[in-house]
């Protein structure tokens, strides 16, 4: 279930590259789910690439599945993108810090 919502959110992205009416309808969304908690989010990320650098499903394991399920279709595209714009700044903050150790 979960890669077919991923899946879906995909190609609804895809759609809304290549439409640009499609776009209108997802700036109408307005949900913050993930919490202006960084530290919190930061240390699972940390935690999670100091097991395995090479992880393959990171937003995956960083997403809520009881909140995602819950959600409409323009509010699951929109956590799914804040989720991995999060992701990839605490990655980046994570391998800053170990290589200046």
């Amino acid at each position: 279930m979960r890669n077919d919502i991923l899946k879906i959110m995909a190609n609804r992205a895809k759609n809304r590259l290549m439409n640009k009416s499609l776009r209108d309808t997802y700036s109408n969304a307005s949900i913050k789910i993930i919490s202006n908690n960084d530290d919190k989010f930061y240390n699972k990320v940390k935690k999670m690439l100091s097991e395995d650098k090479d992880i393959i499903d990171p937003i995956k394991r960083l997403m809520d599945e009881s909140k995602l399920v819950k959600m409409n279709s323009l509010q699951r595209e929109k956590y799914l993108f804040d989720t991995i714009a999060k992701y990839n700044s605490a990655r980046e903050r994570f391998l800053k810090e170990e290589s200046s150790l």
